[in-house]
């Protein structure tokens, strides 16, 4: 893991230009998602968040990992509705199909909602680790050095807020999940359904 590259990438980033290379690199950081998941459960008191630039880095790519997992959920769901539509394009939909297509709409709706606020965070996010990086000095410093790198106080308080919402979304996606993977069940059931009645 070169972390000395990604601290790069976070520098030459500035406002208005794409956070992707940024959130390509933190992608990258190792994270323990067990710990992670069991942390946000407890998270609470003083220390709420990792203090050091890896942890950091790590816990935003733990985010990022369940946003990714969300994404494919995300374009099954849109897969289903779309061939719902298909087949029932030709003819009146059966109850079952109107209320799974409602219902599959209802959730990709709620699911682009979680998207567009993880967007927006993981902007303020990028911004704020530019400013560290840029205010730190970190020229010359060792690939060794940064894994023990502190974040500064006045970093933690800009980026806790921040950080509280990808923890909301955390938990959004963990609420989603589980009902996106029931609905493309019944989806799929529906489908099989339909091609047995045309065939």
């Amino acid at each position: 893991m070169n972390y000395l590259e990604g601290i790069e990438v976070i520098q030459k980033y500035t406002s208005g230009s794409s956070v992707e290379p940024v959130l390509k690199f933190i992608m990258t950081v190792p994270h323990n998602e067990e710990a992670f998941a069991n942390a946000l459960d407890e998270i609470g008191g003083i220390n709420r968040y990792p203090d050091t630039f890896v942890g950091l880095l790590s816990f935003i790519s733990f985010i990022l990992g369940q946003k990714t997992k969300m994404s494919h959920l995300y374009e099954t769901a849109l897969e289903r509705y779309e061939s719902l539509n298909q087949v029932t394009s030709k003819r009146r939909p059966t109850e079952e199909e109107s209320k799974i297509k409602r219902t599959l709409t209802d959730f990709i709706l709620k699911i682009e909602k979680v998207f567009e606020i993880q967007d927006l965070t993981d902007e303020s996010l990028v911004k704020e680790l530019n400013r560290f990086v840029s205010e730190a000095n970190l020229y010359g410093v060792t690939e060794n050095e940064i894994k023990n790198l502190k974040v500064s106080s006045k970093t933690v308080a800009l980026v806790e807020p921040h950080l509280d919402k990808q923890r909301e979304n955390y938990y959004q996606y963990k609420k989603l999940v589980g009902v996106t993977t029931r609905l493309i069940r019944i989806a799929d059931y529906i489908l099989e359904e339909a091609k047995m009645g045309a065939g």
